[in-house]
């Protein structure tokens, strides 16, 4: 298993990978590293990408080379404002790799992580916007057919906060369809093996029962409980206390948690959350229209401009106006396997989501610049409740201001 601490590797010196220019490598894990890239042209035309490439030494294993095929071709069918667009695949010298939009932005769990630490709540609308924009993506995945008009049959299976990024812009997109269960690689799916992140698992899909659209949307309803409460709902101290409490799916209502919650809101989200999928929203445009239905009763604006603020704020641009960022929900670049969880903060006041795996994953590198509010959790990092006092900093500053004193002591 990759450390989920692990450094973030240098910026490689720039070169070419078949067309595209390599600018940087964002992460490195395992089975896959993750560049930043570009596509040139003539009279200085360049477009950005990120490359997702394949270790050789995994690109000759069948299976591994199946899962990643299956993945780009699940990808290549969606085409949505709120879906990361994949737009090529190949193999380049032994080397499988796929190439995706690049979002300027960050993963929803880094948003939450950073506006946890700096006891700056998200809230209700945060979550409201978000929803709307993850329903109307998993809305059309889960409607796409193939081209023949059989009916994909799309399950996401992971949508966790790593997976939900928010650009720049405002714009929020759904991406990592790596583990996807569609009638594209239906029949490759292993007996006995679960995949996912416990703590997003619906009842069913954590017990290896077989699965449809609905367990996506009890997924959502656990993204959506945690950030609009800054509450984790079934992560818990070890992985089999996380497996059992998914597995139960007690949810205690946002109300008894967040004060003031808005009733309206807390029905649709435990309506997401019940056990039962035939008592669940019965589809993601369903959830959609209710989420809009809410927004418009509070005469909210769509969240782009509040969301947009919230991630220059939190995540402010280097002096280039440059932010190379974590990009997490590409960084995954796992194979088929169950998925551990990482020791969490306490249950009395837990901090909000971080993605998780046991396969080995590339991971994502901080943003370039600290969070002019807070200094960010290395990526995959649970940031523990009950901190402990700052010694090396204490140290550190006291070291300085001797430094310092002395320095005026000699010149004066």
């Amino acid at each position: 298993m990759d450390r989920l601490d692990a450094p973030v590797p240098a910026p490689v010196e720039e070169g070419y990978f078949g067309k595209y220019r390599i600018l940087q490598r964002l992460a490195a894990g395992g089975m896959a590293h993750l560049f930043l890239a570009s596509i040139d042209g003539p009279d200085g035309f360049s477009k950005p990408c990120v490359i997702k490439r394949v270790l050789p030494e995994y690109a000759s294993l069948e299976a591994f080379s199946r899962m990643f095929a299956d993945e780009a071709k699940v990808a290549a069918l969606l085409t949505h404002p709120n879906i990361v667009q994949v737009f090529d695949f190949g193999k380049i010298e032994g080397q499988y790799y796929l190439a995706m939009e690049w979002i300027q932005g960050q993963s929803l769990d880094r948003v939450l992580r950073h506006a946890w630490k700096a006891h700056f709540p998200l809230g209700q609308r945060v979550a409201v916007d978000v929803g709307i924009a993850v329903a109307d993506a998993l809305s059309y995945a889960h409607s796409k057919t193939l081209p023949d008009g059989t009916p994909l049959k799309l399950v996401h299976r992971d949508v966790t906060p790593g997976n939900v990024l928010v650009s720049r812009d405002g714009i929020v997109k759904l991406a990592d369809f790596g583990i996807v269960k569609s009638a594209v690689n239906v029949e490759r799916t292993s007996v006995g093996v679960v995949k996912g992140k416990y703590a997003y698992m619906s009842p069913e899909q954590i017990t290896n029962r077989e699965l449809d659209h609905r367990s996506d949307l009890f997924s959502l309803g656990i993204v959506l409980y945690e950030a609009s409460t800054g509450r984790r709902l079934f992560k818990r101290d070890t992985v089999e206390a996380t497996i059992i409490a998914a597995t139960q799916a007690q949810v205690t209502p946002p109300s008894e948690v967040s004060p003031g919650f808005a009733p309206e809101l807390e029905r649709i989200i435990l309506r997401l959350l019940e056990k039962d999928p035939e008592a669940r929203y019965q589809s993601a445009r369903e959830l959609s229209l209710d989420l809009e239905r809410f927004r418009a009763s509070r005469n909210w604006t769509s969240g782009g401009r509040e969301l947009a603020t919230l991630v220059t704020s939190l995540f402010p641009a280097d002096k280039t106006g440059h932010n190379i960022t974590a990009l997490s929900a590409f960084a995954s670049a796992s194979t088929s396997g169950m998925t551990s969880e990482r020791t969490p903060a306490p249950d009395t006041k837990p901090p909000p989501p971080v993605e998780e795996r046991t396969s080995p994953t590339t991971r994502s590198p901080p943003s370039t610049v600290a969070s002019v509010l807070s200094v960010a959790a290395p990526a995959g990092m649970l940031v523990a409740d009950e901190k402990p006092f700052p010694w090396p900093v204490v140290l550190t500053a006291g070291a300085a201001a001797c430094a310092s004193a002395l320095f005026w002591y000699f010149v004066t």
